[in-house]
């Protein structure tokens, strides 16, 4: 193995916007390239095809992450790991997950095989955004054990596909997650590369945040079970309309989250599907979904308790039934505070502003954290836009966050002690 030649910078900004072409809409819409879909495929073999031209050693696992790696001096010593994912949101930006891809291959790509002491790995995760199945950050779930066969069965997407069968449609093997579950001494610290998607770095004027901790997503999933009637025929009185009681919901949720604001908790009512959604029949079923975020679990439990006694009022007040099902419960994660001291150390020595900060926005570092030092780098989001077509991130950012990056990964990989 040799490295012929770095890949620039100029490559970088240019695969990006590669990138950007694998989508199932328009790139005048945003990038719509979800979990699993052929788009996804592809995107994730350019990347492979990519890499190997540059050199390097390309793998991937049973469901499909991929797997790129320098090898290091001595391969006896965990190697340190940065990544992030490839899929997106519907009609979303160019740069989350992207940025951290391209920004780890730049990296791998900077050093000769046997340079550094310790081995590089590059991870792209599969399935990052909850977009297609309601289930996050698929891919470090499973490389750190933590499966829920259950659950993940019965979900579908909105064609009624199952996420098993579509890992098993796109080549890999549903059947064997748990094979695929990392050694907890592979990797001797792991480092995400990430946009902000906020406003925090753009308001202090910085251009770098060093992440210490993660905030966590808490979902359900609500049905609200009516009686679908003639809009025109049907008495005010005698109405049970799913669309009124869940609009009751809603409502009371963004009170609920607003008392915790200063604890940083949020909640989000994204999604929403109402039966059988005619202008002259009376919603007989709708269906939502609930994102609740904070980094103080006791904030995001209040909020679901509130949200619990005011279903059970409604019900029992009206001839309405609800059901909440829950998606996920995850838990705020604090990341290495020693990856972090490196990480503002090195912006020291660069002369970087950069501010430490905390990340609302959950990350496969999440789970990463669980089994390996981990920390996150952020650079600013233009206006704090991500999940949209107009997420932009400008070069000299991105530029920055990549040789930030590399600096990192060359002193962790010359480290001879894990951190």
């Amino acid at each position: 193995m040799h490295i012929k030649k770095p890949l620039s910078f100029d490559k970088l900004l240019s695969t990006i916007e590669k990138l950007a072409a694998y989508s199932e809409t328009n790139i005048a819409d945003g990038v719509t390239r979800l979990a699993y879909s052929q788009n996804d495929e592809l995107a994730h073999q350019y990347i492979i095809k990519l890499a190997q031209q540059y050199g390097l050693d390309c793998q991937q696992d049973i469901v499909g992450n991929v797997f790129i790696t320098l090898p290091g001096q001595d391969p006896s010593l965990p190697a340190i790991a940065t990544g992030s994912h490839l899929d997106s949101v519907p009609n979303g930006g160019k740069y989350d997950g992207i940025l951290g891809v391209m920004a780890g291959l730049y990296s791998l790509t900077q050093f000769q095989p046997k340079q550094l002491t310790r081995s590089l790995t590059l991870i792209i995760f599969r399935c990052e955004e909850s977009s297609r199945f309601g289930i996050s950050c698929l891919g470090s779930k499973i490389l750190t054990g933590n499966i829920d066969p259950q659950k993940w069965h019965e979900t579908k997407d909105n064609h009624g596909k199952t996420l098993y069968q579509a890992i098993d449609e796109a080549g890999y093997q549903s059947a064997k997650l748990e094979q695929a579950e990392l050694a907890n001494d592979a990797y001797g610290a792991f480092v995400e590369l990430h946009i902000e998607q906020g406003k925090c770095l753009e308001a202090a004027n910085k251009a770098i945040g060093v992440v210490n901790g993660i905030a966590a997503p808490t979902r359900f999933r609500v049905d609200v079970y009516g009686q679908a009637d003639h809009s025109g025929a049907t008495p005010m009185s005698q109405r049970q309309d799913a669309l009124v009681s869940a609009a009751t919901i809603i409502t009371t949720l963004n009170s609920l989250a607003n008392h915790e604001a200063q604890l940083g908790t949020v909640a989000t009512v994204g999604k929403l599907n109402v039966y059988p959604n005619a202008i002259n029949v009376i919603p007989g079923h709708v269906r939502f979904y609930i994102d609740i975020r904070g980094i103080e679990l006791d904030s995001i439990n209040r909020v679901v308790q509130g949200l619990q006694q005011l279903i059970a009022q409604i019900m029992a007040s009206q001839p309405i039934t609800i059901t909440l099902d829950s998606l996920s419960q995850e838990h705020p994660v604090k990341l290495n505070p020693r990856l972090c001291q490196t990480i503002s150390q090195l912006c020291s020595e660069q002369h970087i502003e950069y501010l430490d900060m905390l990340s609302g926005a959950g990350h496969d570092a999440m789970y990463m954290a669980q089994k390996y030092p981990t920390a996150m780098i952020f650079i600013p989001s233009k206006a704090g836009i991500s999940h949209h077509k107009d997420e932009f991130s400008s070069p000299d950012d991105i530029i920055l966050g990549a040789t930030l990056l590399t600096k990192t990964l060359e002193k962790l990989a010359n480290q001879k002690e894990n951190n």
